[in-house]
């Protein structure tokens, strides 16, 4: 659904736990951020967890806002415009979500009051040098907590060694190779598919039935193999098996090189 002037004036906010005013979006199907300023910025905690959001941002000046949950979407890219309307930003939840780049994260290096960040279930965890990158380059170093795991000072130290060079204490040759953005194979139509196979699932699913939803590792290796995929024709039948709902058990990759059948090692999740 679409995030209207009128909806958003009307969705609802309550007190959370933790005493913070949190502006309720979550569970909508909302594939774009928008007209948040309808709500006037009235809100510490914004949730928008469970949508189809595939881009961070268009969020408006929102000093009061010190926490975004945005789990289990389709993210893939943060806006460079987004950090200084959030510049007291304390929290940022990005679980199971479809980012693969580490310069996806170059954005958040400028927020600095960003203290707690989960990637979990994001490809780009599987990337080398990611918690070094992560602890070195957002929030200029300080944040606190990756992955509900408080950052040591062994880590930092480390990072710090690996991404700056020793001299001139300014990011060396690997820092500025992990922050250029490069061309992913994931076509927005294969995320899309996807986003449609783990709807199906939910429409047909439930116990017994016979479709499922996707776990969140299937859906890691099926952006991996995606962005594996070295011509055209590999990402297209990729995308015809994730249209059908079909994911082989030992991963996508096999599908590149096997005809797709119900019968050779693949799962129905449609």
């Amino acid at each position: 659904m679409r995030l209207t002037p009128e909806f958003v004036s009307k969705a609802p906010s309550h007190l959370n736990p933790l005493k913070e005013r949190e502006l309720e979006l979550r569970g909508l199907q909302i594939p774009v951020i928008e007209n948040l300023a309808s709500h006037q910025g009235t809100y510490d905690t914004l949730n928008l967890t469970d949508n189809s959001i595939t881009v961070l941002g268009n969020i408006p000046l929102s000093p009061r806002l010190q926490a975004i949950h945005a789990a289990q979407n389709q993210i893939t890219s943060i806006s460079p415009s987004l950090p200084p309307n959030i510049p007291n930003l304390v929290t940022l939840v990005l679980t199971n979500n479809t980012i693969t780049s580490l310069a996806t994260l170059v954005p958040l290096e400028t927020l600095t009051a960003l203290r707690h960040l989960s990637l979990r279930g994001n490809p780009v965890t599987e990337q080398q040098h990611y918690r070094e990158f992560v602890v070195w380059k957002v929030a200029k170093g300080n944040l606190h907590i990756l992955d509900f795991e408080r950052i040591k000072d062994s880590t930092r130290e480390s990072a710090r060694k690996l991404l700056t060079d020793p001299t001139t204490s300014l990011p060396n040759s690997l820092a500025h190779q992990l922050s250029i953005p490069t061309t992913s194979s994931v076509p927005g139509a294969a995320l899309s598919a996807i986003s449609k196979a783990g709807k199906n699932a939910a429409a047909t699913g439930g116990k017994g039935a016979k479709g499922r939803l996707m776990t969140p590792d299937e859906k890691r290796r099926v952006v991996e193999a995606l962005t594996r995929a070295q011509t055209a024709e590999e990402v297209r039948k990729l995308e015809r098996m994730l249209a059908d709902g079909l994911v082989p058990e030992g991963g996508v990759d096999e599908a590149v090189a096997a005809p797709v059948s119900e019968g050779n090692g693949v799962v129905n999740v449609s």
